[in-house]
């Protein structure tokens, strides 16, 4: 009996959704993570005296450490809580690897495989030609990102508690905080100053440097 063309509506397959273009999905990926830091940032816990954070400053702060340029509207210090200066360091950690490198690594770590569409934004985050290994590619950034930071860390941290007095873990926090901050150049500073304090001292700036020009070739 032929299908009439009633019939034959009613049958027809639905159109498929279609899928976010990957470069779409590390925006949004972006997006979310620096709502989500700026939403941190304005908890009364994050900054120093009474009250939170404006919104602005917040916004600022958490949009400035995610893409790691450094520009800061205040005092990061003397501003900030600790735990602001954890989530300002987790911003630029997720920033420096990047929202999508990210997801990846738990992807991985949890379901032991990606998705075609996780491997395709991955891939265009990490700037991969080819998805067949994009896995191992993006395990091996983060170790190689790991591997650096630890080494600057620990050289800092020897520095900051030997040379300088501060107690283990206040050197530790800041031997941490300025390894990532350097190897993903981004700027930021546990010092009023900066890091001007430590102009003629080697020790302080040579693993820096070493952190910035190993951060900034990793990323190309």
């Amino acid at each position: 009996m032929p299908i009439t063309s009633a019939a034959a509506r009613r049958t027809k397959p639905p159109v498929p959704v279609r899928a976010s273009h990957p470069a779409r999905t590390v925006f949004l990926g972006f997006a979310a993570a620096g709502l989500l830091g700026t939403g941190l940032l304005m908890l009364p816990m994050a900054k120093r005296g009474p009250g939170g954070a404006a919104a602005l400053e917040a916004l600022f702060t958490a949009i400035s450490a995610l893409c790691v340029t450094g520009l800061v509207v205040v005092d990061t210090p003397t501003f900030w809580t600790p735990f602001g200066h954890v989530v300002i360091v987790a911003l630029i950690q997720l920033g420096g690897l990047g929202v999508m490198t990210f997801a990846s690594v738990v992807g991985v770590s949890v379901m032991r495989r990606l998705s075609l569409r996780s491997k395709l934004t991955a891939a265009t985050e990490v700037k991969s030609l080819g998805i067949g290994d994009i896995g191992s590619t993006v395990l091996g950034v983060v170790k190689i990102s790991l591997l650096i930071e630890s080494a600057v860390a620990i050289m800092l941290t020897a520095r900051f508690a030997i040379g300088y007095g501060h107690p283990l873990g206040e050197a530790l926090w800041l031997g941490v905080f300025h390894a990532v901050s350097s190897f993903n150049n981004a700027g930021f500073a546990l010092f009023s100053d900066s890091l001007m304090s430590f102009q003629t001292d080697p020790f302080v700036c040579l693993p820096i440097c070493a952190a910035i020009i190993l951060g900034g070739s990793a990323s190309r």
